[in-house]
């Protein structure tokens, strides 16, 4: 992958030359959404809606010199909450019995939006260990995901959006199957997928992990509705209830004192200038 232009220009299996044989399918930019759909259908999703008070903390973050994203606070409570809870951290596999797998770690998936040659396509953005790294490096993480060269940081994502859908088909069944580690690592212990910014709320978040988490624009009393959706097989409400409950105190807590310390940073940095 050489540049933003020719992003399957090494891959002998991603070049349409060989493929010209078959009928047109579905374009690039929407075969892997597709694909995550396909692989969603079989889980039975449920959501659940908390209203989270985060009025403190909107003002301490609007006044933060280090613009932090609300997508990196939302992932980084949720990652210390999920160490806290193993069922965030337990996939459900069907083959070849139907067990639980759970992982060792954390690891966030951020939906990232990115034009290509005119196109928008949707990315999965993986932050591992997001429970153990501060905010500035996550949103360093972040921008890199938002700005740095397509074809270098979603390699494998672009590459394998330009294979024929059969064997796109293949791969992710015998990873989601056969690898639980791999599918992890791939799609990550949770989702987290937002429009907020846009003043839109997403009502039925969907993707092919046991809980995926969004949130809506925030209103002028400094709250704002956060959904989790979770597979029935791994979890109950009661469970996603508390959830939801421990991720609203730590974003009131501990996320709150972590950009009193970033704005701190901030300040000395420029005394000692």
């Amino acid at each position: 992958m050489n540049n933003l232009h020719n992003p399957v220009s090494n891959d002998r299996i991603a070049k349409p030359s060989w493929l010209r044989w078959l009928p047109a399918g579905l374009p690039p930019q929407r075969a892997l959404v597709t694909d995550l759909m396909w692989l969603h259908k079989s889980m039975p999703t449920v959501s659940q809606v908390k209203t989270f008070d985060l009025r403190e903390l909107q003002a301490v973050r609007e006044a933060c010199p280090r613009r932090i994203s609300w997508a990196i606070a939302f992932l980084r409570a949720y990652a210390l909450v999920a160490a806290e809870y193993p069922s965030l951290r337990r996939t459900y596999i069907s083959w070849p019995w139907p067990h639980l797998y759970e992982h060792p770690e954390v690891i966030g998936n951020l939906v990232v939006s990115r034009q290509v040659n005119d196109d928008n396509w949707l990315f999965f953005a993986p932050i591992a260990d997001a429970e153990n790294f501060s905010l500035d490096r996550q949103q360093g993480l972040l921008e890199r995901y938002q700005s740095g060269p397509v074809a270098e940081v979603f390699k494998n994502q672009v590459r394998l959006s330009h294979y024929p859908h059969f064997l796109r088909r293949v791969l992710w069944w015998l990873r989601f199957n056969f690898s639980p580690r791999k599918r992890i690592k791939r799609l990550g212990t949770f989702a987290l997928t937002t429009v907020a910014g846009q003043g839109v709320t997403i009502l039925d978040p969907r993707a092919p992990v046991t809980t995926t988490l969004t949130y809506g624009p925030m209103n002028d009393a400094g709250q704002c509705n956060v959904t989790i959706a979770y597979d029935h097989r791994v979890m109950d409400g009661k469970e996603v209830a508390s959830i939801l409950c421990a991720t609203e105190r730590i974003m009131q807590t501990r996320i709150l004192q972590e950009f009193h310390e970033l704005t701190e940073q901030h300040r000395s940095s420029r005394q000692a200038a």
